[in-house]
């Protein structure tokens, strides 16, 4: 706990690092990750640095490399074995070469994509040609027949039934007909004289059918004939459509037949608008017949190349998959090295870099191992040069040694501010005060033990699940697995005080209460001789509430007064306690300021006035208000505190008989209420009034100083003093001071109040999450209990169950949690933690980040 509570004392140090090993140098400190590099070329951009372009090409082979793994994800299924990274296998990698070979493979890649799309366009293409030809045997089967003298004169309205603009199916009886095509094979471009009709087939998108058919009876004025089909209905035809299925399930395949060359041409247009696939389809059954034969081995063929390049690019990328994360680390790192050394400054006149930077007070043997290791490995000429530098105006960075166990904790505490150099930090605290308040929200021995158990699975399987990509609730449980694994083992201790396990009082030392016949109120059961005195028993429960408070009609009022007032207590010691480590804050930082004159008066405000409503708390609760003494006495009985609060800051002097919890409570009230309107004063005005006469000695003397230095010319006499003006001027500003002392008097007084009844929060919470416990148990599961009806036990039980997982231990537990958070932030940090300002996180160089 000793190097928790404040943070790891650094040192600035600037290295002298020769050209040829200051890349090994930069790479062995993040290795150790010990040291913090300080920019020392913040006036230029990202792009006037000397690595900028190493920089780029990391990023480029990033790309590259994510490209290769959506390939890999995408058509490796098969588990397999990643190549293990090792130092020697990451050194044996020049980054230049890889990404070369990485350029190269993926244009290699691209290419073979390219191919394939191309062989899987031409099969989808050979596939709908050969669909065509089979449902083109079905059209021309079905081709109407119609008079001559219509052709090209018959008006053709939408048929929405079959889908069809159809010629007229009624003729006069003698009167000549004949096919729809005419006697002649045609393939589109035939001339009146040759044939009746041309025609289009092919494939159109369902979405546009209905679009497509209007359009061409506006544009041929009626006189095209459309017929168009579903996949199924040609299936139904024991045709196969396994290829390409799922694409065909949203096509249509069609023919349209239209008079003349110029509608053609039209019709040709459309298509191409409505990016139709057309094919050719002859009219001869013969022709389609061999046409569909060399299509179908043509289909054959390709699917044996798609086969056979699908194996031999699944067993390329599988080889590809083994090597991914070995390169990635690899780039990984040497970004991270290249984006240092953005950091240095080269000195030109003696060919090094200059690096400057922290460590930790305790790693420096460590890091002349790492420098020492660096400049043998690359073989430097000269070792590099540790200097030791002093910088005032550089604040250190903050730096803890956490474990896996403390580093939630510190995260809870970073979350509001990191902690600044050296500042006592919350944290250590916070390992025990958080926990317990959540469990004074949460107090319920079930509910603390499956949270607790939940913890347990995932501490005890913490190894399995270190590295591997968790859902991001997952995750989350996890980060804070020791955190929710004491806050469920506080829980069961408090539930064990409140007596209550999933709103169910266990009578585990047997009540000390009995009701009798005597009396409609209970007495104790070993004091029992006269039911109508209501004694208590002799002998109280051991541990925690008795049970009996749970049947007691008056057993809810008992519980929120206890509560309420546990609530005040835990709330008033902890802000106290931060009231003290703001001495120990003061007293490190040899503030004497601070300590006379902020944390005096802030304790003595803080203890007259709340810290004196806990002692009332405890001289009532450890009363014998059932003593002959005080029965006899009609004065005799408990107060109300509030009240007496109130009396404190109204008439401190005059407190009734029947409120006195003790002799000469009045003038003792005087005398604290005097004290705490002293503080107010004290922690107001003493500092500033002191930082302004310690200002004007210091400029008296720095005035007198300068008057005697007559060796000094005149110039440089302004000059200097311009300049130890400018500094006084900005470094102090007793208006600024003065503003600043008075905002935080003012909070401070103020906060005593509103802190104080924040503390509240904790009693209502609790009273909330056992009055939902008890309702869920008494509506849901007995309810369902006393219909006797097994079905509708079990679906109350599982009714039940879901309410007490989801509600009271998930929602719940996360507003406890956001409670007992805001209850560190604000109530408890704000009294000693980060008052000088937001601290400096220490971030070292690193590979492990």
């Amino acid at each position: 706990m000793g190097s928790l509570l404040r943070s790891q004392k650094m040192m600035k140090l600037r290295l002298f690092i020769e050209k040829s090993v200051a890349h090994e140098t930069i790479s062995q400190l993040a290795e150790t990750g010990i040291f913090q590099l300080s920019d020392l070329n913040e006036e230029k951009s990202s792009f006037q640095r000397t690595f900028a372009a190493d920089v780029r090409l990391c990023d480029e082979m990033h790309r590259r490399l994510r490209f290769l793994q959506d390939q890999v994800d995408a058509f490796v299924k098969e588990p397999y074995m990643e190549q293990e990274i090792t130092q020697e296998a990451l050194q044996s990698i020049q980054l230049q070469e890889l990404s070369q070979y990485l350029s190269d493979l993926e244009n290699s890649v691209t290419e073979m994509n390219s191919h394939w799309e191309t062989l899987k366009m031409e099969e989808r293409k050979v596939a709908e040609h050969a669909t065509l030809l089979l449902a083109g045997e079905r059209f021309f089967q079905v081709a109407p027949k119609a008079p001559l003298s219509e052709y090209g004169t018959t008006v053709l309205p939408p048929d929405p039934e079959r889908g069809l603009v159809n010629l007229p199916r009624s003729h006069k009886k003698g009167e000549e007909s004949q096919s729809l095509l005419g006697t002649a094979s045609m393939k589109g471009k035939e001339t009146i004289e040759e044939t009746i009709l041309g025609y289009y087939a092919g494939f159109i998108s369902f979405e546009h059918i209905h679009s497509f058919e209007r359009i061409l009876f506006r544009v041929s004025r009626g006189n095209a004939y459309l017929k168009y089909s579903s996949l199924d209905e040609i299936s139904a035809m024991n045709i196969s459509l396994e290829t390409l299925k799922k694409e065909w399930e949203h096509k249509r395949v069609f023919i349209v037949f239209y008079p003349g060359v110029a509608l053609g041409s039209k019709i040709r247009k459309i298509c191409e608008a409505f990016s139709v696939s057309l094919y050719h389809l002859p009219e001869s059954e013969v022709e389609r017949y061999r046409l569909l034969q060399s299509l179908e081995q043509e289909l054959r063929d390709l699917e044996t190349v798609i086969t056979s390049t699908q194996s031999q690019r699944e067993e390329a990328f599988l080889e590809l998959a083994t090597q991914l994360p070995l390169w990635k680390e690899k780039v990984r790192r040497e970004k991270i090295v290249f984006h240092a050394m953005n950091m240095l400054n080269y000195d030109t006149s003696n060919n090094v870099y200059i690096a400057d930077g922290w460590c930790p007070f305790d790693a420096y043997s460590c890091l002349e191992e790492c420098l020492d290791r660096a400049q043998k490995k690359a073989q430097g000429e000269s070792p590099t040069v540790v200097e030791v530098i002093q910088s005032p105006k550089d604040p250190p960075p903050t730096f803890y040694k956490l474990n896996k166990f403390t580093v939630v904790f510190q995260n809870v505490v970073d979350s509001y501010g990191v902690p600044c150099y050296q500042e006592v930090n919350p944290a250590p605290f916070t390992i025990i005060t958080f926990p317990f308040l959540f469990a004074i929200m949460f107090g319920d021995i079930g509910h603390g033990i499956l949270m607790s158990l939940v913890a347990a699975i995932l501490i005890f399987k913490e190894k399995q699940l270190i590295g591997k990509k968790l859902n991001e609730l997952v995750q989350t449980c996890f980060d804070g697995r020791y955190l929710i694994f004491l806050m469920g083992l506080f829980s069961v201790y408090t539930g064990l005080i409140y007596n209550e396990c999933f709103g169910i009082s266990l009578n585990l030392f047997k009540t000390r209460w009995k009701f009798t016949s005597g009396s409609s109120l209970a007495c104790g059961i070993d004091n029992c001789v006269d039911p109508m005195a209501n004694k208590p028993p002799l002998h109280i429960y051991p541990f925690g509430m008795d049970p009996i408070w749970s049947r007691a009609q008056n057993g809810l009022s008992f519980l929120n007064s206890y509560k309420m007032k546990l609530s005040v207590v835990v709330g008033v010691i902890q802000m106290l306690l931060g009231i003290i480590l703001s001495y120990f804050n003061a007293s490190y930082f040899q503030s004497r300021l601070d300590v006379y004159y902020v944390f005096i008066p802030q304790f003595l405000f803080m203890s007259c006035t709340f810290g004196y409503l806990v002692v009332l708390i405890y001289i009532k609760w450890l009363t014998n208000w059932n003593a002959p003494s005080c029965l006899s006495n009609p004065n005799c009985r408990p107060p109300d505190l509030k009240s007496t609060l109130i009396g404190l800051f109204m008439s401190p002097n005059k407190v009734p008989e029947d409120a006195q919890l003790f002799r000469f409570q009045g003038e003792i009230q005087s005398v604290l209420l005097f004290i705490a309107i002293i503080s107010v004063p004290w922690m107001l005005l003493p500092k500033p009034l002191i930082l302004l006469y310690r200002h004007r000695k210091s400029k008296v003397v720095a005035n007198n100083h300068e008057e005697q230095r007559g060796l000094l010319d005149k110039d440089s006499t302004d000059n200097y003093l311009s300049v130890v003006d400018d500094e006084s001027e900005e470094s102090f500003d007793f208006g600024e001071v003065m503003i600043h002392q008075l905002i935080h008097t003012i909070e401070f007084v103020l906060g005593a109040v509103s802190n104080t009844a924040s503390y509240l929060r904790l009693w209502a919470l609790s009273l909330a999450h056992s009055e939902l416990s008890l309702v869920f148990l008494e509506k849901v599961l007995y309810n369902t209990i006393y219909l006797q009806h097994p079905i509708a036990i079990m679906i109350g039980f599982l009714l039940w169950a879901f309410l007490t997982v989801g509600v009271l231990c998930l929602m719940e537990s996360l507003s406890a949690f956001l409670h007992a958070l805001r209850l560190h932030w604000v109530e408890f940090q704000n009294k000693f933690y980060n008052l000088q300002g937001e601290g400096i996180k220490f971030t070292p160089i690193s590979f492990s980040t």
